[in-house]
């Protein structure tokens, strides 16, 4: 067995990330000329599969001398969609999902836009962190989680 020289491996990703870009320009033209190829719909589903995967809210931990506070933004994801999880003994998990649509329109088109993705944080949390007083705020993009410890 052979191993590739790193060139090589350099050389594939360039082509590679050649045929992604043609592809996605190719397919904007092809809406912009109301053509619906099967190639095109291909290139689509494969942009909005690596956007999806890519979703990724921003959290931010702060640790206080009396408690721990995780603020985390989830722009359009609804109530209902976000999960906290304090199962696992030491761990803090935030779950959600996006799925979020939005359609106008720009001259003579009509343009409709979706976002989809899941998230997962695992947050480790100190022993002194008091899971059974946590409390969660929620005012529709960001949620802040305030954990007391005690020392």
């Amino acid at each position: 067995m052979t191993t590739p020289h790193p060139a090589d491996a350099v050389a594939k990703t360039g082509r590679d990330m050649e045929t992604l870009f043609d592809g996605f320009f190719s397919s904007i033209e092809a809406i912009r000329q109301n053509k619906a190829a099967a190639e095109h719909r291909d290139v689509n589903a494969t942009i909005g599969s690596i956007s999806s995967s890519l979703w990724t809210p921003h959290v931010e931990t702060h640790e206080d001398e009396d408690c721990i506070r995780i603020h985390a933004h989830l722009p359009d994801v609804p109530n209902n969609q976000i999960r906290i999880d304090t199962d696992t003994p030491g761990r803090l998990k935030i779950y959600c999902e996006c799925n979020t649509q939005a359609a106008y329109d720009s001259g003579n088109d009509r343009i409709s836009e979706r976002q989809l993705g899941q998230f997962e944080k695992d947050i480790p949390l100190p022993p002194a962190a008091c899971i059974s007083q946590m409390t969660t705020i929620y005012d529709g993009s960001h949620v802040v989680i305030t954990i007391p410890t005690a020392f």
